[in-house]
């Protein structure tokens, strides 16, 4: 995509960077750091994609659990992003391998030419003004903002009392997509915070489901963020910007969301089905895709960005390397562990070129257990 920089509130554009403090201006879509990049100390506020953990994991008695789902955001700069009108959704189709009648006889996706990507079925954005402080993490709780180690949604198969060591602990996530006033109400997929301080997002339905059917094996997700000047539940609810794409199902219907607003996008593919796989996001979102899998507890994680992260003065010493988590013969190319790293204090530049091939490897577990 090509470069951008927006100015924030500035009428002429329609797009609202992220407000930085004592910066009015930065690119949403570059890269913060290049190959030759030797300046870290000043660098422009960019949110991303970090983290993508989605396909559930097993029982001790190998059992599909499936409601132990996070996505991580992560400021991947020197500089404190605060952010308004901020949204994630996915792409349809809801599986890369599924029939795709969303390409024209050019073989070019037929929104991409439009310019625009398709939220499908529903969508979760933040209802205020979201703040990150340098190379920190937002984390979100997809289905249930609890302890699924061991306090687990409770079903036929995950009776009371039940241990999943697999699973992810939530009852500590910054946001939970929690929403009772949409239709969004199944009861395992949303259980109540843990704790009631946990802020939650705010969820926009285009169809009627009583939960977000994120795909488990491989969804394509992209970050938005609209301009200031946009009301969000204004903008979901006018039937202009709702349609159906690929066909006549009403499975299919999405909310049209400018390509301008998307700020970052992670196409996957499920290992076993690469082959019959196809893109749903534009090349100028992502132009290649990484792995995943369900029911394994992996997560789609992203690359270190070893010179930029190496340049941090104050990284020397806490670096760990001999990265061992990595799963699929597609390891972390910079051998270091980003996770180990920054529970020794160091900050962690990502790689983000726009090209998920590049910048996801296959991780076994979730990053911050």
């Amino acid at each position: 995509m090509k470069k951008r920089t927006f100015i924030y509130g500035a009428a002429s554009i329609a797009m609202v960077a992220l407000v930085v403090m004592g910066m009015t201006s930065c690119s949403t879509r570059d890269n913060a750091f290049s190959e030759e990049t030797k300046d870290v100390e000043n660098v422009p506020a960019k949110l991303i994609i970090k983290e993508i953990n989605v396909g559930g994991c097993k029982t001790s008695d190998n059992k599909n659990y499936s409601w132990s789902k996070g996505i991580i955001l992560y400021n991947n700069s020197t500089t404190k992003a605060v952010v308004k009108n901020l949204g994630i959704a996915f792409a349809l189709p809801l599986n890369a391998h599924a029939a795709n009648s969303n390409y024209g006889e050019d073989g070019v996706l037929t929104y991409e030419k439009e310019g625009w990507v398709p939220a499908g079925q529903g969508l979760w954005y933040f209802p205020e003004t979201v703040t990150i402080e340098p190379y920190s993490d937002l984390v979100i709780a997809v289905n249930g903002a609890i302890d699924h180690i061991n306090h687990p949604v409770v079903t036929n198969t995950t009776p009371e009392g039940t241990v999943i060591p697999n699973a992810i602990d939530f009852s500590n996530a910054d946001y939970a997509m929690y929403d009772l006033t949409s239709s969004y109400v199944n009861a395992s997929a949303y259980p109540a915070p843990a704790n009631a301080a946990i802020p939650c997002m705010k969820a926009a339905a285009f169809v009627s489901a009583n939960a977000w059917p994120v795909s488990i094996v491989c969804p394509a997700l992209f970050l938005f963020m609209a301009p200031e000047d946009v009301d969000l539940p204004a903008y979901f609810a006018d039937e202009n910007n709702i349609l159906t794409v690929g066909g006549t199902a009403k499975s299919n219907t999405s909310c049209k969301i400018p390509m301008e607003w998307v700020i970052d996008g992670v196409e996957l593919y499920q290992t076993i089905n690469v082959d019959k796989s196809k893109k749903r996001l534009p090349a100028s979102i992502d132009a290649g895709y990484g792995l995943y899998n369900s029911q394994s507890g992996y997560s789609a994680y992203r690359n270190v960005d070893q010179k930029a992260t190496e340049a941090i003065a104050s990284n020397t010493g806490k670096l760990v390397y001999d990265y061992a988590d990595a799963v699929e013969n597609i390891t972390e190319p910079s051998g270091i562990d980003a996770a180990a790293s920054i529970k020794n204090g160091a900050q962690i530049v990502y790689k983000d070129t726009d090209n998920s091939t590049n910048d996801f490897h296959l991780r076994k577990g979730w990053s911050l257990k």
